[in-house]
């Protein structure tokens, strides 16, 4: 059978997307347990286009393994979109937000970011498409 966990905020995160009006695929078989450069989610609106790598924690640090993020970044490259990690942090009050892979620390097996740094550098989804869209892009 396969790995069900954080199928149910994935699938939350798409049907927010869609509501924003982004056209969304879910790879079905994504990050580190391929081989394959996968995001979890890609998004395009109107030439917006945003690879995202999908992860929720109970826990007040986020840990997220080396290769899943470097995947993320080398599918964003040769696919011409704009990487973030969609973070959850399950119990703290927050919704959705999105990171970009500089916002996390590199350790030697893994990035991180505590909650507190993530709300201050990350974003709710909604903000991708506000008027202040150039903080978020690099151009």
């Amino acid at each position: 059978m396969p790995n069900r966990r954080g199928f149910k905020e994935e699938r939350e995160l798409v049907n927010k997307l869609e509501k924003l009006g982004f056209a969304v695929l879910r790879a079905p078989a994504s990050g580190s347990g391929t081989k394959s450069d996968r995001p979890d989610i890609v998004a395009g609106r109107r030439g917006l286009c945003i690879a995202l790598e999908v992860k929720t924690t109970n826990r007040k640090v986020l840990y997220v393994g080396l290769e899943s993020l470097d995947q993320l970044v080398r599918f964003s490259n040769k696919f011409g979109a704009d990487p973030y990690l969609a973070v959850k942090f399950k119990r703290s009050g927050y919704g959705w937000l999105l990171l970009k892979p500089e916002d996390l620390r590199k350790s030697y097996k893994y990035y991180k970011i505590a909650l507190e740094e993530a709300y201050r550098k990350g974003f709710p989804p909604e903000a991708i498409l506000s008027a202040k869209l150039e903080e978020f892009r690099e151009v």
